[in-house]
């Protein structure tokens, strides 16, 4: 008795946070509240989840909305399915099961930034080497945009990631582009939300982003390889330190 009410706890302690869908697809949003607190340790692992007839009820939801949520979380390894029950995975069973993506959108915007750190110098420098007169062209019109677009966050913050997406595919390296296209959405809402930040201190964060992403560019259309990786290592430091700050 004294494990059930422990379980049981847990998601009585997060039930209203699980309740607040405010109207949107109802599984979709159920996968995305239970995948964040399995992500967050506050659904522990082996953590024992109620049958769907209690958790339907609990929620106030259908069955049907609550099994395809659950279906959903078990393919991407966050939950386990058998004729004993659903439960809540380990960690390390979760990591090697859950799709690259959603474990980039689960974590910090510090850790995230510390692995652009690491992979997009090596993008840049690639880049430098191995771009075509065609990837060229497409880095500049998406810096062209980001220019014509400086006062305008949402659509700069599209261009600037196209910008990082253009160089990560002109370096020709399919991994490397496949785990920036993986990691695709999550880096668009953290360099959205970092310039909001910056932006609203009037720091001249647009100024500062577009002048480093031409000398980027520069370096690339110049084959300078080893100023392209450290042009970009400054880039993301600039960030990360900007981040740090405003949060």
């Amino acid at each position: 008795m004294k494990a059930a009410s422990v379980i049981n706890a847990y998601l009585m302690e997060n039930l209203e946070y699980l309740k607040d869908i405010n109207g949107k697809n109802i599984a979709d949003a159920l996968f995305i509240k239970f995948r964040d607190l399995i992500v967050m340790g506050k659904l522990p692992a082996g953590m024992v989840l109620p049958n769907e007839n209690v958790m339907s009820e609990l929620l106030d939801v259908g069955r049907s909305s609550l099994r395809e949520a659950y279906t959903a979380l078990a393919l991407s390894g966050f939950i386990v399915r058998s004729k004993s029950g659903t439960c809540i995975n380990n960690t390390d069973d979760m990591i090697n099961s859950a799709p690259f993506n959603m474990i980039v959108e689960s974590s910090k915007s510090s850790d995230i930034l510390e692995f652009r750190f690491m992979l997009e110098a090596e993008n840049a420098s690639y880049a430098a080497k191995r771009a075509t007169e065609e990837d060229i062209n497409k880095i500049t019109e998406s810096y062209n945009k980001m220019i014509i677009c400086k006062n305008d966050i949402e659509k700069f913050s599209y261009y600037d990631v196209e910008f990082h997406m253009n160089v990560a595919k002109a370096a020709h390296n399919e991994l490397l582009y496949n785990v920036m296209q993986a990691s695709y959405e999550t880096i668009r809402r953290d360099v959205k939300q970092a310039g909001i930040n910056a932006y609203s201190k009037k720091w001249g964060f647009m100024d500062v982003v577009i002048k480093v992403h031409g000398d980027l560019l520069k370096s690339i259309k110049e084959r300078d390889y080893a100023t392209a990786y450290t042009v970009m290592k400054e880039h993301i430091s600039y960030v990360n330190a900007t981040v740090s700050y405003t949060e």
